[in-house]
């Protein structure tokens, strides 16, 4: 992708920045490309007055959430860094927090993101009945407001799940390697450190709120979203930390519906 968002010499730490509209259009494509996958190529898959299968979930996450970390790649790549850990460590801030108040603040902020979100899984479901914000009849349980999920099988209503460990397996991997790891790689390890030079201390809220909007292909859970968004910028912006913005993607994303998963295999 070339570089030509470069922000004259502004530099945040010797990592040249994006201009205004170039962090924008980082932010736009993503929203593009994954309501080209779910309402263009993806409802094609999907039966007539069914839900979405858990397949093509799945195939979207790969192949929605693998771009953005394929584009991370390559403008990390453009800046001149060999794509190791060793070489990335410092730019993407690969290192978890080094000081006890660090870890004070992080899990001081991880216990409010999870009550906030909680708080406002109301809101959510309000906001789902506004016209345009009303997900689609076929749109998946696992973040579809809308739908009451007691167990996994409301969740996975096309899988056999009884000592299906594989697929326990393949949705861990997806969801650590794909939906957390390729997210924050892109957006907090990649995209964050550029976006200082237009918003200065304030990078962090502009990432998260840019984040909440890039899920315009489903913004019946924006509410959520932004809590979820500003607490992930937090944790790699003023905690300097990606690792632990991965932490918290993954346990507010997926430690609920992995433990649901994990009763429905092997029986309880």
């Amino acid at each position: 992708m070339p570089d030509n968002g470069k922000h004259g010499d502004n530099r945040n730490g010797g990592i040249v920045q994006f201009g205004l509209w170039t962090t924008i259009a980082m932010f736009a494509w993503p929203a593009v490309w994954y309501t080209i996958l779910i309402y263009v190529v993806g409802r094609q898959f999907i039966p007539e007055n069914g839900v979405a299968p858990t397949w093509l979930f799945l195939l979207i996450i790969v192949f929605g959430t693998g771009a953005e970390l394929a584009v991370a790649l390559i403008i990390l790549h453009r800046e001149g860094y060999s794509i190791t850990i060793r070489s990335l460590r410092d730019r993407i801030r690969l290192h978890w927090p080094r000081t006890l108040k660090t870890w004070a603040m992080a899990v001081g902020v991880f216990i409010l993101a999870i009550g906030l979100s909680l708080a406002v899984g109301s809101v959510n479901r309000a906001l789902s009945a506004v016209p345009g914000f009303v997900p689609p009849p076929w749109w998946p349980a696992i973040s579809n407001p809308t739908t009451v999920v007691h167990s996994a099988a409301d969740v996975f209503p096309d899988i056999n799940l009884k000592n299906n460990y594989l697929f326990v397996l393949l949705f861990f991997l997806i969801g650590l390697i794909f939906n957390v790891f390729g997210e924050e790689l892109y957006y907090r390890g990649c995209l964050l450190p550029r976006m200082h030079g237009v918003f200065g201390k304030w990078d962090w809220i502009a990432n998260g709120l840019l984040f909440t909007l890039k899920h315009a292909y489903q913004r019946w859970l924006y509410p959520g979203l932004a809590i979820a968004g500003l607490s992930f910028a937090f944790a790699a912006g003023p905690l300097a930390s990606l690792p632990l913005a991965i932490a918290f993607h993954w346990l507010g994303n997926f430690l609920l519906p992995l433990i649901l998963l994990l009763k429905a295999v092997v029986g309880a």
